[in-house]
C-alpha cells in the first residue's frame, strides 16, 4: 500500500500542477474583460426610454425594474458566452475585440485595417444570425410579452 501512494503521490502533484498552468476559460475571460454590468445596464436603459414613448404613466424607473425582472444580467452573460465562443473566435480575435472594448482609440483605428473590417463583418453576421434564429426570436417575444403585461398591470 505504501508502495502504492509513493507512486501516486507524483501523479496527483503533477495533476495538481498542471490544473494551476490552465489558461482561464473563454466565459472566465468574458467575465474579467468585459463589461457586462454597464452594457446591460446600458441596454435596459434604452429599451426603458423606448418602452417610456408606448407607457407615459409609468415612471422610467419603475420601466427599468419590470424589464430587469424578466431581460436578467444572466441571460445576457449567456448570449455573450454564447457569441463569443471559442468556435466562433479563436483567441487572438477575442482579444482584439477585447481591446477595441476597452480602448475607443484602438477601436477606431481597427476600424480603419482590413483586419477589423473583417472581425466587424464576422461579428455583425453572427449577431444578425441568432436575431434570426426561430428559438431565439420566440424567447424574446416571450419575454417583452411578460414586460408588456407587467407594464399593462400596472396603474
Amino acid at each position: 500500500m505504501n508502495r502504492l501512494l509513493n507512486l501516486l503521490l507524483p501523479v496527483f502533484l503533477l495533476g495538481a500542477l498542471a490544473a494551476c498552468d490552465q489558461q482561464p476559460s473563454r466565459e472566465q475571460q468574458i467575465l474579467a474583460k468585459l463589461p457586462l454590468q454597464a452594457a446591460y445596464e446600458h441596454n435596459i436603459g434604452r429599451m426603458a426610454s423606448l418602452l417610456a414613448m408606448d407607457h407615459p404613466q409609468v415612471p422610467e424607473e419603475q420601466i427599468k425594474q419590470v424589464l430587469r425582472k424578466h431581460l436578467t444580467v444572466e441571460d445576457q452573460r449567456n448570449d455573450l458566452f454564447k457569441l463569443y465562443s471559442t468556435a466562433n473566435f479563436s483567441d487572438a480575435e477575442f482579444e482584439t475585440i477585447v481591446e477595441a472594448t476597452q480602448n475607443p482609440e484602438k477601436a477606431k483605428a481597427l476600424g480603419d485595417t482590413e483586419q477589423g473590417k473583417r472581425l466587424s463583418e464576422k461579428l455583425t453576421g453572427l449577431m444578425r444570425a441568432s436575431a434570426q434564429d426561430k428559438a431565439v426570436q420566440a424567447l424574446a417575444a416571450q419575454r417583452m410579452q411578460q414586460v408588456e403585461d407587467d407594464l399593462q398591470a400596472l396603474p
